[in-house]
């Protein structure tokens, strides 16, 4: 059995419920430990007149407010731990911006995945929810699992995005050792795009034929891996010149998939600026739970 620790973050909001049962189902699954994170912002961030110096707020006011905010925070945690059972919870309450203290949490707890609640679609409730989410998916270095628009009951399908990269396979490494926990179906998909290369179109076209061949040969042996598990397995090709709008379109459109897996590098400084991040991409463009597992430089 897996051995993992989870850091789930909850601001008490319609989606926490969907996060909290997921983070449960997956619990039951591995020998986990979950850390509930409640992030207060400070209070001094409430908006008030500029002409108004701090000297002039009621500091003793303000500190009995956030005492107050951080014993009721306390409270619904308890009663989340107390849901979780029995998979092992303990909790924690700070102040701060949201996105700073999640990642500060990340570094030192250092977890195996942080479960995060996303925004399905909507300039409102991507500005309300979405910020933090992606804030956190683009800076932190531990994989993230956002849920979007519904929980995951591991029921139905799983895609898992594959483009060959070294990230690629430490993923599907990943997913097969995961997934085999649960009662789902495995969907392996590839983004076929042609090859820019100024050749003969009669030998373009055959270089093309052995690179499908091979593709298809390493996929269907990984494909076999998984079914040693136990798990259903298919092995899909889309055709499209970008390869996030292909996956994000798909995974959309598609009723019976659930979750979809993909990796991501851990870049960092000049080469994340340069390079972006396709799954922050995504991240933004999938109405689904997804799962991001990071491979660090």
């Amino acid at each position: 059995m897996l051995t993992m620790k989870f850091l789930v973050p909850v601001d008490f909001s319609e989606i926490t419920n969907p996060l909290l049962r997921t983070v449960k189902r997956v619990g039951e699954k591995v020998d986990c430990e979950v850390h509930l994170l409640h992030v207060i912002p400070p209070v001094l961030y409430l908006p008030y007149p500029e002409t108004m110096g701090v000297s002039v707020i009621d500091i003793e006011l303000l500190e009995k407010l956030e005492d107050e905010k951080k014993a009721e925070a306390k409270e619904k945690l308890k009663a989340l731990e107390e849901f979780l059972k029995p998979v092992k919870a303990r909790s924690h309450v700070d102040v701060g911006d949201p996105a700073d203290v999640i990642l500060d949490y990340e570094e030192k707890l250092n977890p195996d995945m942080v479960f995060l609640g996303g925004h399905k679609k909507g300039l409102i409730e991507k500005l309300l929810i979405g910020s933090t989410t992606e804030k956190v998916v683009k800076h932190g270095k531990k994989s993230d699992f956002v849920i979007k628009g519904s929980e995951v009951e591991f029921r139905k399908k799983v895609v898992i995005a594959y483009d060959f990269s070294k990230t690629a396979q430490k993923t599907a490494e990943f997913a097969l050792k995961f997934l085999k926990n649960f009662k789902v179906s495995v969907e392996i998909v590839h983004v076929h795009e042609s090859i820019e290369m100024p050749l003969i179109e009669k030998l373009k076209h055959k270089i093309e034929k052995e690179f499908s061949e091979e593709k298809k040969k390493i996929l269907n042996e990984l494909k076999g891996r998984f079914e040693e598990e136990g798990i259903k397995t298919e092995v899909k090709f889309l055709e499209g010149e970008d390869a996030v709008d292909v996956i994000s379109s798909y995974v959309n459109e598609t009723p019976e998939v659930e979750l979809l897996i993909i990796g991501s590098k851990g870049l960092s400084g000049l080469k994340k600026l340069i390079l972006g991040r396709t799954a922050t991409k995504l991240l933004g463009k999938v109405n689904k739970p997804i799962l991001i597992y990071k491979v660090q430089e």
